[in-house]
């Protein structure tokens, strides 16, 4: 436990990665819901193939956040939020530039593993702030899951009428790279 050693700056920039993680996550759940639709019609696919764009994603989080958050408390957080972050962005990069349907569902269940960053930051929280202070971290980060995933159904339509559907995928993975960047240097192996 490296909470006697953070500074209180170090904390904030720690919080303010895990923050961004976790609100990229929950985007990334919620974006496609309102343009199914769209998506559909430019993957020329049917109405019951393109839900499982949703789906997958949802399918693919259910299984991975529990096994990989245990992964993390046997090898390192830090090593596995890093590794989930990168199926985030790998997922977003290939959602990004899907020409199919089955592309965009393979795409979805990369990101889908990113569910695990959830677990993982509950577990970094603890292990690097304050006894006292790591309830109220906890519960800020996790109201960010709510406010990630109204965010992204709010913001769907205008990212889709002003830049396309395909910017869905590529501004959370800006975040989520600047996230990955800022995690390398400034989040403690616990």
């Amino acid at each position: 436990n490296s909470s006697h050693a953070a500074s209180p700056s170090s904390l904030r920039i720690t919080y303010l990665v895990l923050a961004a993680s976790v609100s990229s996550y929950a985007m990334l759940q919620s974006l496609v819901i309102p343009v199914l639709p769209t998506i559909e019609r430019k993957l020329h696919t049917s109405q019951n193939t393109v839900t499982w764009v949703l789906t997958a994603y949802l399918l693919s989080a259910s299984i991975f956040t529990p096994i990989l958050g245990r992964v993390g408390d046997m090898i390192g957080k830090k090593r596995v939020f890093m590794a989930t972050l990168f199926a985030l962005a790998l997922g977003s990069a290939l959602a990004g530039v899907a020409n199919s349907i089955g592309l965009m569902i393979v795409a979805r269940v990369i990101q889908g593993i990113g569910g695990a960053v959830l677990p993982l930051t509950f577990g970094i929280i603890r292990d690097e702030f304050p006894k006292e202070r790591v309830m109220s971290v906890v519960g800020s980060v996790a109201a960010l899951v709510a406010v990630g995933g109204g965010l992204g159904t709010v913001l769907a339509g205008p990212i889709v009428g002003t830049l396309g559907y395909r910017w869905l995928f590529w501004l959370p993975l800006i975040l989520i790279g600047l996230a990955t960047l800022a995690a390398t240097f400034f989040i403690n192996e616990s």
